[in-house]
């Protein structure tokens, strides 16, 4: 594995703004193209998990979705264990499917589980198909004791291959939370298009997805999703990163990095949606002095969080 500097990721961040990968007309939510997936998607998605939560009226999320698809937000990620996130979604994307890749999420080791999981989301959502579904957090041993299983030809994996065959899903992909070494057996099968990994300017110094598994995606053209970026509630509180410095700087952290295609980012009412879309239609790259200062300052916090996700390796 080679060791990727700050040097090193400037260096590709100040390459990547100069290809012109973030296409955006005055006015629009910039997009980028999903990896080897040809869907253009906003640099901004909506991790909806907040959605689902008890007390949440239909009319609320009604309102919010139409808001974000109306601003050009194309990228909605939900899984069955977000509460009523998925039966909420359902009525809501009603008339806007089309407009949206819309993610789900399988967390079972087994082939006939996570096709039961599968279908199980398509009626909650009142759709006939998703645009990808994502092996869930397979950094987890007590879901997945042994990663061999989850592509073996009755595990997780072989579901989903079915799934796409039968036209049930699109695209498949996985996520990773913790130990992200444990996501490169699954990547190396040729079959995952799209990779969601926790990414923020201090997670960086602790799990370290950019250096470990990030350069394999970018060797196979997989689209890269970035989650917990504002760091992840904390509990009775909202995201640990929310101050308007850290906000900032680890959403323009994100969007830096090569090959990331969307920063998803969990949000509950439309004042935390305009933020969220603020911040990416004014989206400028980290200069090398701005990286050098955000960089110290993730080692720092990063001492003080410590492996807040589980282990390392």
């Amino acid at each position: 594995m080679s060791h990727f500097t700050r040097r090193d990721l400037f260096k590709a961040t100040a390459a990547a703004a100069l290809a012109g990968n973030v296409q955006a007309a005055a006015g629009t939510l910039p997009t980028r193209r999903l990896g080897r997936i040809n869907f253009q998607a906003s640099m901004l998605g909506l991790g909806s998990q907040y959605l689902g939560d008890p007390g949440v009226e239909q009319a609320h999320v009604d309102r919010f979705i139409a808001e974000a698809v109306d601003n050009g937000l194309n990228y909605i990620d939900t899984a069955p264990p977000y509460g009523e996130s998925e039966v909420r979604l359902g009525p809501a994307l009603k008339g806007r499917r089309d407009k949206v890749f819309l993610v789900s999420k399988v967390e079972t080791n087994a082939k006939g589980d996570a096709m039961y999981q599968i279908k199980d989301s398509l009626r909650k959502l009142q759709t006939d198909h998703l645009d990808c579904v994502l092996i869930h957090n397979v950094g987890r041993t007590d879901r997945y004791p042994d990663i061999k299983q989850v592509i073996a030809p009755d595990g997780t994996l072989a579901a989903l291959v079915d799934a796409k065959k039968e036209g049930l899903i699109r695209h498949i992909g996985l996520t990773a939370h913790l130990r992200p070494a444990r996501a490169l057996p699954v990547i190396e099968t040729g079959e995952i298009e799209l990779c969601m990994f926790s990414l923020n300017f201090v997670e960086r110094h602790i799990y370290g997805f950019e250096e470990k598994v990030m350069p394999e995606c970018r060797k196979r053209n997989i689209g890269v999703i970035a989650m917990k970026v504002l760091g992840g509630p904390v509990k009775n509180g909202p995201g640990r990163l929310i101050s308007q410095e850290d906000y900032a700087s680890s959403l323009r952290y994100v969007w830096g990095l090569p090959g990331l295609c969307v920063a998803l980012v969990g949000m509950r009412n439309q004042d935390e949606l305009r933020r969220a879309l603020a911040a990416a239609r004014e989206y400028k790259p980290l200069d090398q002095a701005e990286m050098t200062a955000v960089t110290e300052r993730g080692k720092t916090m990063a001492a003080q969080w410590g492996p807040l996700r589980g282990p390392v390796a």
